[in-house]
């Protein structure tokens, strides 16, 4: 584990200006990507809000038929 650390500290420390730059835009390029393919999958915010709601409802419900019961 340690040296895996070190060795990405030395890559950061090493790194030149010229090949972070590109680097830098290729991950943001791919974070971008991700963000489009989870949106068309309906992983969006839409989707986990929805996931949430029913969720929440579904412990009320049960809460309410538990005491519904004593």
């Amino acid at each position: 584990m340690f040296a895996v650390v070190g060795d990405l500290a030395n890559a950061y420390n090493t790194i030149a200006w010229e090949d972070a730059i590109p680097f830098l835009a290729i991950i943001i390029g791919l974070y971008w990507l991700k963000v489009k393919i989870d949106t068309r999958a309906g992983l969006g915010k839409k989707k986990s809000r929805e996931l949430k709601k029913i969720i929440v409802d579904a412990i009320v419900e049960g809460h309410r038929q538990a005491h519904k019961k004593d």
